[in-house]
């Protein structure tokens, strides 16, 4: 667990930066790093990798804060924030953090901080388990039951609804997480998010084209965004193989 989680505001309104600033400034565990008026003039600190949660607001001018987010490879926790309750939907599709409505309140504030602290200390943890140990497989719940799966027999993850479909040779198994949280307990190393709504491991990869992942025996939707990180990816692969 880390001692400061640092985070940054993007909202166009001062008096809704000083509000939700005043809440996180009771919470001794965040450290600020910078507000922004702007959505564009935080994309330089937000691709330094150095923010572990972003607090944005939806409708700014130039470009929203959902338009911001889509443009960037997603590191940090988002914790997406507005007047318009319909925004939750469009929120959670691009897998955010939460959603807070307007007026926010400390409580909810907490909350939502808590969640994102929680994804973050699970991403550190499965790192560190992978690093230090051989396991090839990985233990999910379904239903009321715990399943074990090996890592080299899951073909593809996808998600459904707020849950999550783990495609294997001979069957699919629903899974009682998002597929977010499921992300955060895989090894990073292992697998690509390769659209918001798939997961794929990165040995099963055959191939790439302008709107699918090429694997042996399917083809899986790319999304756009994740398509530079992919190629990078692959690309590093290849190096490795070749010295």
């Amino acid at each position: 667990m880390k001692a400061l989680y640092t985070y940054i505001i993007i909202d166009d309104n001062s008096i809704d930066i000083k509000i939700l600033q005043s809440h996180l400034s009771k919470l001794p565990h965040l450290k600020l790093i910078q507000t922004f008026s702007n959505p564009i003039e935080a994309i330089p600190t937000i691709h330094e990798g150095s923010v572990d949660i972003i607090f944005s607001d939806i409708e700014m001018p130039d470009m929203t804060g959902i338009t911001l987010l889509n443009s960037l490879e997603k590191n940090s926790q988002v914790i997406l924030i507005s007047n318009h309750p319909h925004y939750a939907l469009d929120a959670f599709e691009i897998d955010v953090t939460d959603f807070i409505q307007k007026p926010v309140s400390f409580q909810r504030v907490l909350k939502s901080v808590s969640r994102a602290i929680d994804v973050i200390n699970s991403k550190d943890k499965s790192t560190k388990e992978v690093s230090t140990s051989n396991d090839d497989f990985i233990l999910l719940k379904s239903g009321r039951e715990l399943l074990k799966f090996k890592l080299n027999d899951i073909i593809y993850i996808e998600a459904f609804a707020s849950f999550t479909k783990v495609h294997t040779l001979n069957k699919t198994t629903l899974i009682s997480e998002s597929i977010s949280e499921l992300h955060s307990k895989l090894p990073q190393d292992f697998f690509l998010r390769i659209h918001k709504s798939y997961l794929v491991p990165l040995q099963k990869i055959v191939g790439i084209s302008t709107k699918n992942v090429i694997l042996e025996n399917h083809k899986i939707p790319l999304g756009l965004t994740y398509r530079e990180n992919i190629e990078k990816v692959l690309a590093e692969k290849n190096n490795l193989m070749n010295h």
